[in-house]
């Protein structure tokens, strides 16, 4: 039986594990590298997403309101065609006025007459009421146009900027992953693919050190024969607690004093 936490996985066929262990180690430091760059790029790319969503919205609301005064507009160019045409038909009845003698005749078309005036009266109130309608929704059109241009311009800058960073960042992850294979290369198989694990559900953090008997992962005690086990390092040893891989690296001793 093996203390708890220790798995006789190796000796890894003619791998020093030690070595493989600092190996690892390593490698986690590039996968966090890469890991992190990878979270930056996707804030920076749901942040073009998020902009480009408000400036699509911002131009909905304009042709919206370019819409609606175009529909607007076509009322004002209805009425004033109606007015138009009404006025040259009073204009017209006024004129046969002038040839007709039969006094009912005349009497009955100037009341066709009056109800003409009567209904261009009306209209041309309701053409005003067009009019200050139309005045006030091309004030709020420019306003928008304005406020999108404005935006679209400061987006285009602040856009540069970003893709500039996130190409920046493609060029780190792309270097990072050509070295990650280096240090891959150097690892068992079997090693790696159980780090990978780990990786993946702990946050990036799958290879720790213990120091003075803690776990510098989880930051529970090591018992006292898992912890003789690490320093011998003669196989994979996990932490009882959160299940992370285990390393010794012992201490640098200080240049001796004079």
């Amino acid at each position: 039986m093996h203390p708890r936490g220790c798995i006789s996985f190796l000796s890894i066929g003619g791998f020093d594990l030690r070595e493989q262990i600092e190996v690892l180690a390593s490698l986690q430091n590039v996968d966090r590298e890469i890991k992190e760059k990878s979270v930056a790029k996707g804030v920076l790319l749901a942040e073009i997403q998020k902009r480009e969503k408000e400036i699509q919205a911002k131009r909905a609301e304009k042709a919206l309101l370019k819409d609606e005064w175009a529909e607007r507009d076509k009322l004002r160019q209805d009425k004033e065609r109606v007015l138009q045409e009404e006025g040259r038909k009073a204009m017209e009845k006024r004129m046969r006025m002038n040839r007709i003698k039969n006094l009912k005749e005349l009497q009955a078309l100037q009341r066709e007459i009056d109800q003409i005036k009567e209904s261009n009266a009306q209209l041309e109130e309701e053409l005003i009421t067009v009019l200050e309608d139309l005045e006030a929704r091309a004030a709020s059109l420019k306003e928008k146009e304005e406020e999108l241009k404005k935006l679209e311009e400061e987006w285009r800058e602040k856009l540069g900027e970003i893709e500039t960073q996130v190409v920046t960042i493609e060029q780190a992850v792309a270097e990072a992953s050509t070295l990650r294979q280096a240090i891959a290369a150097r690892l068992n198989g079997d090693l790696i693919a159980r780090y990978e694990l780990i990786f993946s559900r702990r946050g990036g953090m799958a290879v720790v050190a213990v120091s003075d008997g803690i776990c510098q992962g989880c930051y529970m005690n090591i018992p006292p024969q898992l912890w003789n086990e690490i320093i011998k390092s003669e196989r994979l040893n996990l932490c009882p607690s959160c299940h992370r891989i285990l390393y010794h690296k012992p201490a640098v001793p200080n240049d001796k004093q004079i």
